[in-house]
Order: structure tokens, then C-alpha cells, then sequence
């Protein structure tokens, strides 16, 4: 074959060279087993959910995994056409199923690889808030399943992403642009990037290990459009790079969703049930929002919250540094987005369900119970809010003093 064509393409087309391929799919598989805490073993299954247009990188991990000695398990996702369909002829009993089969394979296999690759960003928008969350809140027992097998290290898994058009655009890049972006936030273009990756792990180490030292009681988060207060609360844990996102720069743990108090600003878009919401702000009070403002979208918005009570807390709180990210701006994903760091780095806050992992006592003691008396979030939804401004975050700390962690884009360790 003449070397400037591959799997009949011009080599001018594709977004990703073979042996850059390869190297996304061994940062996978390298984060499926950070994610477990201990390595595949031969004959182990690892399944593939994928979007079509991410086709030419699962190829190529589907043979990755089998030149592991390991045994791959594929299925393809919905396209938008197909999704929106199944919404739009929803009946109480196609909301609330699983689909057949499905419990079994998440249930049964050892490593779990999520590619997305969406044709489409707004092709939900039709679609009412009360159908899409009921549709979601049928796969809970799924989740849960999910993470009790991996705290038993039965299972890891992790989540990434493939370029496409509807990306791209969204982000205001060309699709070459938007591929090159994802080749330098995933450490493609380096000869070894899971060498690179545990590099940073390490790096990142410090930081958890020193934040985790702190006994921080209460954080205040100050940016021109920032003023907020959040209770770290008892039992928690800083968490950074679990394998579980691909990539990950983020630092972050789940507060106390009873105490949160001020306002919060995101300067960056979300898509909220495919409807594009913008420039959304953030009253709390007494920890639940009390105010939704945006300048497009806020009753999308709004009305996702009013379906559970979960949703109008906060689940999650992340600094991300510039020191550390390679991410630059907006990449209209939120895999990319909650791990902006650009000249400013960025802090999100999640609204809705809190992230169990960030729990520091023996997880098979984290039931609901102690979950709502520790003030772990619980809630169907999850809504990444990212704000990229300078900022200032102090910490007040178990002895009544206060230190700054975070200034100007960048911890303070």
C-alpha cells in the first residue's frame, strides 16, 4: 500500500497517524488498570462502548487487546437518529427498562472503555427534561454495580474521546485543529505516553498528598464573578488522576452539599440535555441554588434541577492548574473542559451527584445512610459548571487559620 494511503484513506483525512492510534489505545488500556488498581490478566475481557465515528481508533485498541492476550467485547452506541427516536416513542416501561443483555456485559467484564464521538451535541433538545432523566435514572443500579466492582478491583474503566465535526464546531476549530488538540491534552505525539502519564501521576501526587494533609474545614473561592463558600465536611478525600477520565489534570473531591453559600459564575458552555446554556450564574444558600440566571438556556436548565432535589446542591468541587493541564480552552466537551488550564487554570462545581471515591473510610461503609449523614450528595444528575477567571481560593483550615492552596491559575504547595 503507498505509504501515503492507510485503510483506504489519504493520509491527508485522517485525524490521527497509525502509531498515534496505538498509543491512545495503551494510554486506555493503561488507565482501565490504574482505574482497577491492578493489571489485566491474560484472558481477562475488556468491552469496547463506542460512538461510530470513533471506528478507526477502536479498531485499532480492539487488536491492542488482543495482542494483550486479552479478550475484547464490542458494542456500538445508538447514533443520534437512533436515540431520538427511542425518546420520542417512549412509553413508562421503555424509560424504565435496561436494555437486555446490558446488566450482564457491564456486570461481567473486567475493563470498561467508553469512546464518545458524537455526531451531534443538540439532538436532544427536543426532547423534554422529565423523559431524558427518567431514561437516565433507570441505569442507577448499573452505576452502583459498576462502582462496588471497582472498589473490589473486579472491574476499571474509563472514559475518552474521539474528534469530530459537530465538536469541532462547536468549539469554533477546524476538525485538524480540534484532533490536535486532543493529541497534545492525551500525550499522543510522545514516543511513550503512558511513560509520560505516570510521570504526571506522580507529579500530581504531591499535590493530593499535601492537600490531603492540610485538615481543611471550609473553602472560599474568589474570581471577579465568584464569591463562594463551601464546608469540605468530615471523611474526605482529594482525588486527581484515577484513570477513570482520559485525559485528567483535575484535582477534586465531593464537599458537604448542606453549607454551600454565594454565587458561582461559568464562563464556559455547557450543553444541558442538548440545549447550549451559556454564561450561567449561581446563588446558594443554606447549600442548595436558590437563583439560575444565564444569558441562554437558564430554563433548560432550570427545569433539569426541578426534577430532583439533588440537583440543587453542589456534588463536586475542582481546581485545575496550568502548571499541570495541557488543555489551552474550550473544547465544547466536558472531559476537556473541567480540565481547562490555559494562563488561569479553572475551578468547576458539579451540581447533583457527588463522587463516592472521595469518601475516606472503608467504602463498603458508604450506604445511603451515611452517605446523606456525612452530606455526600446524592442525585441522578450531574452538571459540570467550569469558571476560568483569575481566582483565589483559601482554605480555613482545623486550627482556625486560614492559607491560600490556589492563586493565579496554580496551587500554592
Amino acid at each position: 500500500m503507498p505509504p501515503e494511503q492507510e485503510n483506504g484513506q489519504d493520509a491527508s483525512d485522517r485525524l490521527f497517524r497509525h502509531e498515534e492510534l496505538e498509543r491512545y489505545a495503551d494510554v486506555l488500556l493503561w488507565a482501565v488498570e490504574r482505574s482497577r488498581g491492578r493489571p489485566l490478566k491474560n484472558s481477562e475481557t475488556v468491552l469496547i462502548e463506542y460512538d461510530g465515528l470513533a471506528r478507526e481508533l477502536v479498531e485499532v485498541l480492539y487488536t491492542r487487546i488482543l495482542e494483550r492476550g486479552l479478550v475484547p467485547v464490542q458494542h456500538q452506541r445508538a447514533t443520534p437518529a437512533m436515540e431520538l427516536s427511542y425518546l420520542r416513542f417512549a412509553n413508562n416501561k421503555r424509560l424504565n427498562m435496561v436494555a437486555p443483555g446490558e446488566p450482564e456485559r457491564q456486570g461481567g467484564v473486567n475493563g470498561l472503555i467508553r469512546i464518545l464521538a458524537p455526531e451531534s451535541l443538540t439532538h436532544l433538545e427536543a426532547v423534554t427534561p422529565e423523559i431524558q432523566v427518567r431514561r437516565d435514572s433507570a441505569r442507577d443500579p448499573l452505576r452502583e454495580v459498576l462502582y462496588f466492582r471497582e472498589l473490589g478491583g473486579q472491574i476499571g474503566r474509563t472514559v475518552a474521546m474521539y474528534p469530530t465535526q459537530a465538536l469541532a464546531d462547536a468549539a469554533g476549530l477546524t476538525l485538524q485543529e480540534y484532533a490536535a488538540r486532543v493529541r497534545t491534552a492525551c500525550m499522543l505525539g510522545s514516543d511513550d505516553p503512558v511513560r509520560d502519564w505516570k510521570r504526571f501521576a506522580r507529579q500530581q501526587a504531591t499535590t493530593l498528598e499535601w492537600l490531603n494533609g492540610l485538615s481543611i474545614r471550609q473553602l472560599h473561592v474568589q474570581s471577579a464573578r465568584v464569591d463562594l463558600r463551601l464546608r469540605l465536611g468530615e471523611h474526605r478525600l482529594w482525588l486527581g488522576l484515577t484513570g477513570r477520565n482520559m485525559p485528567s489534570y483535575e484535582v477534586y473531591t465531593s464537599p458537604d452539599c448542606r453549607f454551600t453559600e454565594g454565587v458561582f459564575h461559568s464562563d464556559q458552555v455547557v450543553h444541558v440535555g442538548g440545549t447550549p446554556v451559556e454564561g450561567v450564574r449561581l446563588a446558594f444558600q443554606a447549600g442548595r441554588v436558590i437563583s439560575v440566571k444565564a444569558r441562554s438556556g437558564a430554563d433548560r436548565l432550570r427545569r433539569f434541577l426541578a426534577l430532583d432535589d439533588g440537583a440543587w446542591r453542589v456534588g463536586e468541587f475542582s481546581l485545575t492548574s496550568r502548571e499541570h493541564s495541557r488543555i489551552p480552552e474550550y473544547m465544547a466537551n466536558t472531559l476537556f473542559d473541567e480540565n481547562i488550564g490555559g494562563p488561569e487554570g479553572n475551578c468547576h462545581i458539579a451540581l447533583g451527584s457527588c463522587h463516592p471515591d472521595a469518601f475516606a473510610g472503608n467504602p463498603a461503609d458508604f450506604v445511603h445512610a451515611l452517605r446523606r449523614e456525612l452530606g455526600f450528595n446524592e442525585s441522578n444528575q450531574h452538571w459540570d459548571l467550569v469558571n476560568t477567571e483569575q481566582k483565589r481560593v483559601t482554605a480555613t483550615l482545623a486550627d482556625g487559620g486560614s492559607r491560600v492552596i490556589y492563586e493565579d491559575g496554580a496551587f500554592t504547595a
